[in-house]
């Protein structure tokens, strides 16, 4: 049964897809079954893991760690044909073009979908998950709020039947901070710490989460270091280790705590996640 589940968010390019297999390949150390899965169209894990393919259906990735790629097509699928039990039933009812179109356009039930997977082992609804915890590549900031807050608005729309009390459950789930864990990922620059530090108020306000937050792509640079290098170089570290210097400040300013993982310059992707687990390693302890 899934205990916890990690959702791993941020302003785009920032990182948190190389974040998110950090932390799921750190948990897979802890003797815990861990599922690394993504919710983007086009996955980041299949090339940048080296993989064949990457699906719906989970499938091994090392030791205590499976992968998978989420839909909410498929999340949808799976938890109709769970309950119809006949596939000709739900062919019958989900794949003709009058529900198709309606199901595309119907606000919020992607985003349902989703939510209603990622927390089917708590509720005990849909097929049974084997893994101990989740850890999820999901949206950006913007489209993250809009998925967190689409059981809550279906709710609202439809309190009572079916419908409602899935929304209702789900909601209930996605607010428990025992089981929602909400990572924030960020780069030490004005725009990414603006961004990050409204969706942390946001969280707080509106879901009464405290997210974790990790600021990446650190230099590790003091001032001292800056005798050290090149005279053409060191205008740019100059700037580096400000915009940093002003990052921390910032995040202190609202007690907001925070961890850091380094820029290390390596292109073998399996010894920079390692390296990377043992500096997440270190911090989270």
């Amino acid at each position: 049964m899934v205990k916890k589940a990690h959702l791993v968010t941020g302003k785009g390019g920032v990182g948190k897809s190389l974040f998110s297999t950090v932390l799921a390949h750190y948990f897979s150390t802890q003797n815990q079954q861990i599922l690394l899965t993504e919710l983007t169209e086009h996955s980041f894990f299949k090339d940048y893991l080296g993989l064949n393919e990457i699906t719906y259906k989970p499938q091994h990735l090392k030791s205590n760690l499976d992968i998978s790629q989420w839909s909410p097509e498929d999340c949808l699928k799976e938890y109709c044909l769970h309950l119809l039990k006949i596939e000709s039933l739900y062919k019958l009812f989900f794949e003709n073009p009058v529900s198709k179109s309606l199901i595309q356009v119907a606000p919020g039930l992607h985003e349902l979908a989703l939510l209603g997977k990622l927390t089917s082992s708590p509720r005990q609804v849909g097929p049974p998950m084997r893994h101990d915890q989740l850890v999820v590549d999901s949206y950006a900031t913007g489209h993250f709020l809009s998925l967190l807050r689409a059981p809550s608005a279906l709710n609202e729309a439809i309190p009572f039947g079916p419908m409602g009390e899935q929304s209702k459950s789900i909601n209930s789930w996605i607010r428990n901070p025992d089981f929602t864990q909400i990572h924030i990922v960020s780069l030490a620059e004005e725009l990414p710490i603006t961004e990050t530090i409204e969706l942390f108020k946001q969280l707080k306000s509106e879901f009464n989460i405290n997210a974790s937050l990790c600021l990446n792509k650190m230099s590790e640079l003091q001032s001292s270091d800056l005798d050290d290098l090149p005279a053409e170089a060191r205008e740019s570290f100059k700037e580096t280790i400000e915009k940093e210097n002003w990052s921390r400040a910032e995040l202190k300013k609202l007690n907001i705590n925070w961890i850091e993982l380094p820029l290390i310059p390596e292109i073998d992707t399996n010894k920079l996640i390692s390296a990377l687990v043992k500096v997440y390693a270190n911090a989270a302890t």
